[in-house]
Protein backbone atom coordinates (compact mmCIF):
# COMPACT_ATOMS: atom_id res chain seq x y z
CA UNK A 1 0.00 0.00 0.00
CA UNK A 2 1.68 3.19 -0.79
CA UNK A 3 1.40 6.57 1.58
CA UNK A 4 -1.54 7.94 -0.24
CA UNK A 5 -3.36 4.97 0.25
CA UNK A 6 -2.54 4.78 3.62
CA UNK A 7 -3.28 8.06 4.74
CA UNK A 8 -6.79 7.24 2.75
CA UNK A 9 -6.93 4.23 5.10
CA UNK A 10 -6.44 6.13 8.35
CA UNK A 11 -9.21 8.64 7.53
CA UNK A 12 -11.34 5.72 7.37
CA UNK A 13 -10.13 4.44 10.18
CA UNK A 14 -10.56 7.54 12.33
CA UNK A 15 -13.75 8.75 10.21
CA UNK A 16 -11.77 12.23 10.23
CA UNK A 17 -10.47 14.34 7.07
CA UNK A 18 -8.38 16.73 9.58
CA UNK A 19 -4.58 16.82 9.91
CA UNK A 20 -3.40 18.98 12.63
CA UNK A 21 -0.58 21.19 12.09
CA UNK A 22 2.00 22.23 14.35
CA UNK A 23 3.91 24.84 14.02
CA UNK A 24 5.29 25.65 17.22
CA UNK A 25 6.22 29.46 18.73
CA UNK A 26 7.37 30.04 22.05
CA UNK A 27 4.11 32.41 22.56
CA UNK A 28 1.28 29.59 22.42
CA UNK A 29 2.92 27.37 24.76
CA UNK A 30 0.75 27.25 27.80
CA UNK A 31 2.56 28.97 30.81
CA UNK A 32 2.27 25.45 32.67
CA UNK A 33 5.29 23.78 30.24
CA UNK A 34 7.19 26.81 30.74
CA UNK A 35 9.99 26.98 33.40
CA UNK A 36 9.56 27.97 36.11
CA UNK A 37 12.35 30.24 36.76
CA UNK A 38 12.59 34.28 35.93
CA UNK A 39 14.20 34.68 32.52
CA UNK A 40 16.11 37.57 34.68
CA UNK A 41 18.07 34.67 36.54
CA UNK A 42 19.19 33.12 33.81
CA UNK A 43 21.80 33.56 31.51
CA UNK A 44 20.63 33.95 27.58
CA UNK A 45 21.59 30.34 26.66
CA UNK A 46 19.88 28.93 29.65
CA UNK A 47 16.74 30.52 28.57
CA UNK A 48 17.08 29.42 24.85
CA UNK A 49 18.00 25.81 26.40
CA UNK A 50 14.57 26.18 28.68
CA UNK A 51 12.49 27.63 25.96
CA UNK A 52 13.18 24.95 23.84
CA UNK A 53 12.33 22.20 26.24
CA UNK A 54 8.98 24.08 26.93
CA UNK A 55 8.42 23.77 23.36
CA UNK A 56 9.24 20.31 23.15
CA UNK A 57 7.11 19.11 26.01
CA UNK A 58 4.44 21.44 23.89
CA UNK A 59 5.21 19.74 20.31
CA UNK A 60 4.66 16.27 21.95
CA UNK A 61 1.55 16.69 24.10
CA UNK A 62 0.17 18.25 21.23
CA UNK A 63 0.96 15.03 19.45
CA UNK A 64 -0.46 12.60 21.95
CA UNK A 65 -3.37 15.01 22.23
CA UNK A 66 -4.44 14.46 18.43
CA UNK A 67 -3.53 10.69 18.03
CA UNK A 68 -6.64 9.02 17.95
CA UNK A 69 -8.78 11.38 16.60
CA UNK A 70 -7.01 13.09 13.78
CA UNK A 71 -5.44 10.88 10.85
CA UNK A 72 -2.61 12.45 10.71
CA UNK A 73 0.00 15.78 12.00
CA UNK A 74 2.02 18.19 9.38
CA UNK A 75 4.85 19.82 10.97
CA UNK A 76 5.88 22.82 9.43
CA UNK A 77 9.63 22.83 9.80
CA UNK A 78 9.86 27.19 9.16
CA UNK A 79 8.37 27.36 13.00
CA UNK A 80 11.14 24.73 14.49
CA UNK A 81 13.61 26.34 12.40
CA UNK A 82 12.47 30.15 13.99
CA UNK A 83 12.86 28.76 17.25
CA UNK A 84 15.96 26.85 16.58
CA UNK A 85 14.44 23.60 17.27
CA UNK A 86 15.94 21.66 14.26
CA UNK A 87 17.39 18.33 16.42
CA UNK A 88 13.71 17.99 17.62
CA UNK A 89 12.14 18.40 14.26
CA UNK A 90 12.51 14.18 13.62
CA UNK A 91 12.92 13.50 17.05
CA UNK A 92 8.95 14.90 17.53
CA UNK A 93 7.76 13.45 13.84
CA UNK A 94 9.32 10.07 15.38
CA UNK A 95 6.75 10.38 18.44
CA UNK A 96 4.10 11.19 16.19
CA UNK A 97 4.79 7.95 14.34
CA UNK A 98 4.86 5.61 17.13
CA UNK A 99 1.82 7.35 18.31
CA UNK A 100 0.21 6.07 15.14
CA UNK A 101 -0.18 9.12 13.27
CA UNK A 102 0.81 10.11 8.91
CA UNK A 103 3.47 12.35 9.27
CA UNK A 104 3.81 15.07 6.76
CA UNK A 105 6.83 17.06 6.71
CA UNK A 106 5.76 20.66 5.86
CA UNK A 107 9.16 21.89 4.04
CA UNK A 108 8.59 22.69 0.46
CA UNK A 109 11.90 21.41 -0.87
CA UNK A 110 13.11 21.73 -4.11
CA UNK A 111 16.31 22.61 -6.47
CA UNK A 112 18.22 21.31 -9.34
CA UNK A 113 18.16 17.14 -9.77
CA UNK A 114 21.73 16.81 -7.49
CA UNK A 115 20.18 18.86 -4.73
CA UNK A 116 16.72 17.54 -5.18
CA UNK A 117 18.13 13.74 -4.77
CA UNK A 118 20.04 14.96 -1.30
CA UNK A 119 16.69 16.71 0.27
CA UNK A 120 15.14 13.60 -0.49
CA UNK A 121 17.45 11.36 0.77
CA UNK A 122 17.40 13.74 3.66
CA UNK A 123 13.35 13.80 4.32
CA UNK A 124 11.96 11.05 2.47
CA UNK A 125 14.68 7.97 2.44
CA UNK A 126 14.16 4.87 3.80
CA UNK A 127 14.68 5.45 7.87
CA UNK A 128 12.88 8.81 7.54
CA UNK A 129 9.99 8.95 10.16
CA UNK A 130 8.31 11.73 7.60
CA UNK A 131 5.58 9.88 5.83
CA UNK A 132 4.98 12.70 3.63
CA UNK A 133 7.01 15.68 2.24
CA UNK A 134 6.14 19.40 0.46
CA UNK A 135 7.48 20.13 -2.45
CA UNK A 136 7.76 23.17 -5.01
CA UNK A 137 7.25 22.54 -8.83
CA UNK A 138 9.47 25.92 -9.90
CA UNK A 139 12.40 23.94 -10.86
CA UNK A 140 10.31 21.44 -13.40
CA UNK A 141 10.66 17.82 -13.63
CA UNK A 142 14.37 17.37 -13.34
CA UNK A 143 13.80 19.79 -9.47
CA UNK A 144 10.85 17.13 -8.51
CA UNK A 145 11.52 13.94 -9.55
CA UNK A 146 14.16 12.90 -7.37
CA UNK A 147 11.76 13.32 -4.67
CA UNK A 148 9.05 11.46 -6.50
CA UNK A 149 11.18 8.38 -7.33
CA UNK A 150 12.81 7.88 -3.81
CA UNK A 151 9.01 8.19 -2.12
CA UNK A 152 7.86 5.82 -4.62
CA UNK A 153 10.77 3.11 -3.83
CA UNK A 154 10.58 3.79 -0.03
CA UNK A 155 6.41 3.61 0.14
CA UNK A 156 6.02 7.42 0.72
CA UNK A 157 4.33 10.32 -0.47
CA UNK A 158 4.87 14.15 -2.00
CA UNK A 159 2.46 16.66 -2.46
CA UNK A 160 3.33 19.38 -4.83
CA UNK A 161 2.69 23.30 -4.72
CA UNK A 162 -0.23 23.53 -7.38
CA UNK A 163 -2.43 26.15 -5.90
CA UNK A 164 -1.73 27.83 -2.80
CA UNK A 165 -4.14 29.25 -0.61
CA UNK A 166 -2.37 33.06 0.71
CA UNK A 167 -3.79 35.61 -1.23
CA UNK A 168 -1.67 36.82 -3.56
CA UNK A 169 -0.98 33.12 -5.32
CA UNK A 170 -2.51 34.78 -8.32
CA UNK A 171 0.32 36.94 -9.11
CA UNK A 172 1.87 34.16 -11.07
CA UNK A 173 -0.40 30.58 -10.15
CA UNK A 174 -3.21 32.53 -12.64
CA UNK A 175 -1.40 34.15 -15.01
CA UNK A 176 -2.19 32.43 -18.51
CA UNK A 177 -0.03 30.41 -20.77
CA UNK A 178 0.08 31.45 -24.08
CA UNK A 179 0.83 27.98 -25.70
CA UNK A 180 -1.92 26.41 -24.09
CA UNK A 181 -4.35 29.25 -22.65
CA UNK A 182 -4.61 28.02 -19.73
CA UNK A 183 -3.80 29.84 -16.25
CA UNK A 184 0.07 28.36 -14.38
CA UNK A 185 -1.65 26.25 -12.00
CA UNK A 186 -3.80 24.03 -14.12
CA UNK A 187 -0.30 23.26 -16.27
CA UNK A 188 1.32 22.53 -13.20
CA UNK A 189 -1.84 19.93 -12.21
CA UNK A 190 -1.14 18.44 -15.25
CA UNK A 191 1.95 18.23 -14.43
CA UNK A 192 1.36 16.15 -11.04
CA UNK A 193 -0.91 14.07 -13.17
CA UNK A 194 1.79 13.25 -15.11
CA UNK A 195 4.34 12.40 -12.39
CA UNK A 196 2.06 10.68 -11.02
CA UNK A 197 1.19 8.12 -13.52
CA UNK A 198 5.10 7.41 -14.00
CA UNK A 199 4.76 5.94 -10.41
CA UNK A 200 1.31 4.56 -10.06
CA UNK A 201 0.49 0.92 -8.31
CA UNK A 202 -2.50 -1.07 -8.86
CA UNK A 203 -4.48 1.55 -5.91
CA UNK A 204 -6.40 4.77 -6.66
CA UNK A 205 -4.40 6.95 -5.30
CA UNK A 206 -0.70 7.29 -6.77
CA UNK A 207 2.25 8.24 -4.51
CA UNK A 208 2.39 12.30 -5.95
CA UNK A 209 -0.39 14.35 -4.16
CA UNK A 210 -1.09 18.40 -4.76
CA UNK A 211 -1.30 21.11 -2.20
CA UNK A 212 -4.71 22.94 -3.09
CA UNK A 213 -5.57 25.96 -1.53
CA UNK A 214 -9.35 25.68 0.66
CA UNK A 215 -10.02 29.54 -0.31
CA UNK A 216 -10.29 28.85 -3.98
CA UNK A 217 -13.18 26.42 -4.26
CA UNK A 218 -13.64 27.18 -7.97
CA UNK A 219 -10.47 26.34 -9.04
CA UNK A 220 -9.88 23.45 -6.08
CA UNK A 221 -13.62 21.67 -8.14
CA UNK A 222 -11.17 22.18 -12.04
CA UNK A 223 -8.43 20.63 -10.24
CA UNK A 224 -9.92 17.84 -9.17
CA UNK A 225 -11.57 16.97 -12.40
CA UNK A 226 -7.95 17.05 -13.74
CA UNK A 227 -6.47 15.18 -11.06
CA UNK A 228 -8.74 12.18 -10.39
CA UNK A 229 -6.45 10.00 -8.80
CA UNK A 230 -4.32 12.77 -6.69
CA UNK A 231 -4.42 12.96 -3.15
CA UNK A 232 -5.10 16.71 -2.51
CA UNK A 233 -3.72 18.09 0.95
CA UNK A 234 -5.87 21.38 1.43
CA UNK A 235 -4.85 24.51 3.54
CA UNK A 236 -6.74 27.33 4.09
CA UNK A 237 -9.35 25.84 6.79
CA UNK A 238 -10.48 27.78 9.38
CA UNK A 239 -8.03 30.67 10.44
CA UNK A 240 -7.50 31.71 6.81
CA UNK A 241 -11.33 32.16 6.12
CA UNK A 242 -12.11 28.72 3.95
CA UNK A 243 -15.66 26.87 5.42
CA UNK A 244 -16.34 23.30 5.22
CA UNK A 245 -18.63 23.78 2.11
CA UNK A 246 -15.38 25.49 0.46
CA UNK A 247 -13.27 22.63 1.27
CA UNK A 248 -15.73 19.92 0.16
CA UNK A 249 -14.97 20.34 -3.74
CA UNK A 250 -11.52 18.75 -3.08
CA UNK A 251 -12.60 15.34 -2.41
CA UNK A 252 -14.08 12.32 -4.29
CA UNK A 253 -17.60 10.92 -4.07
CA UNK A 254 -16.67 8.41 -1.49
CA UNK A 255 -15.15 11.20 0.94
CA UNK A 256 -11.58 10.28 0.63
CA UNK A 257 -8.75 11.95 -1.61
CA UNK A 258 -8.41 14.70 0.27
CA UNK A 259 -7.16 16.01 4.07
CA UNK A 260 -7.83 19.46 5.48
CA UNK A 261 -4.98 21.26 7.41
CA UNK A 262 -5.99 22.75 10.51
CA UNK A 263 -3.24 24.82 12.42
CA UNK A 264 -4.44 27.39 14.49
CA UNK A 265 -7.69 26.06 15.07
CA UNK A 266 -6.95 23.35 16.80
CA UNK A 267 -3.21 24.54 18.02
CA UNK A 268 -3.81 27.30 20.00
CA UNK A 269 -7.81 26.12 21.18
CA UNK A 270 -6.81 26.50 24.66
CA UNK A 271 -6.15 30.88 24.09
CA UNK A 272 -10.14 30.46 22.31
CA UNK A 273 -12.92 31.93 24.50
CA UNK A 274 -15.05 28.58 23.21
CA UNK A 275 -12.74 25.97 25.09
CA UNK A 276 -11.00 28.53 27.72
CA UNK A 277 -14.27 28.36 30.12
CA UNK A 278 -14.47 24.44 30.08
CA UNK A 279 -11.30 22.94 30.00
CA UNK A 280 -8.68 25.69 30.62
CA UNK A 281 -7.49 26.41 34.02
CA UNK A 282 -4.94 28.61 35.74
CA UNK A 283 -1.63 28.75 33.80
CA UNK A 284 -3.16 27.14 31.15
CA UNK A 285 -3.88 23.52 32.33
CA UNK A 286 -6.08 21.39 30.53
CA UNK A 287 -4.87 22.77 27.31
CA UNK A 288 -4.59 19.33 25.85
CA UNK A 289 -8.39 19.02 26.74
CA UNK A 290 -9.14 22.28 24.29
CA UNK A 291 -7.10 20.61 21.62
CA UNK A 292 -9.09 17.40 21.29
CA UNK A 293 -12.24 19.41 21.30
CA UNK A 294 -10.97 21.53 18.91
CA UNK A 295 -10.21 18.26 17.02
CA UNK A 296 -13.24 16.90 17.36
CA UNK A 297 -15.17 19.89 15.98
CA UNK A 298 -13.22 20.34 13.07
CA UNK A 299 -13.74 16.89 12.25
CA UNK A 300 -17.66 17.02 12.88
CA UNK A 301 -17.90 20.32 10.65
CA UNK A 302 -15.66 18.86 8.01
CA UNK A 303 -17.66 15.96 8.06
CA UNK A 304 -20.98 17.26 8.05
CA UNK A 305 -19.54 19.36 4.70
CA UNK A 306 -19.54 16.16 3.17
CA UNK A 307 -23.05 14.92 4.27
CA UNK A 308 -21.23 12.13 6.11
Amino acid sequence: MNAMEKLNQKILETNCRIVAGLDPTIQIVPECLKSVNKPEDQRRSEMRYSEAKALERFCKGYVSAIAGIVPAVKMNSAFFEEEHLQPIYRQVAEYARKMGLFVIGDLKRADIGSTSKAYAEAWIGEDSPFDAITINPYFGTDGVWPFIEMAAQNGKGVFVLVKTSNKSSAELQDKVIAETQRPLYQEVALLVKQWGEKVADDYRYNPVGAVVGATHPKEAEILRELMPNTMFLVPGYGAQGATAKDVAVNFDKDGLGAIVNSSRGIMCAYQKEKYAADFVKENGEGWKDAVKKACMDAKADINAGLNL
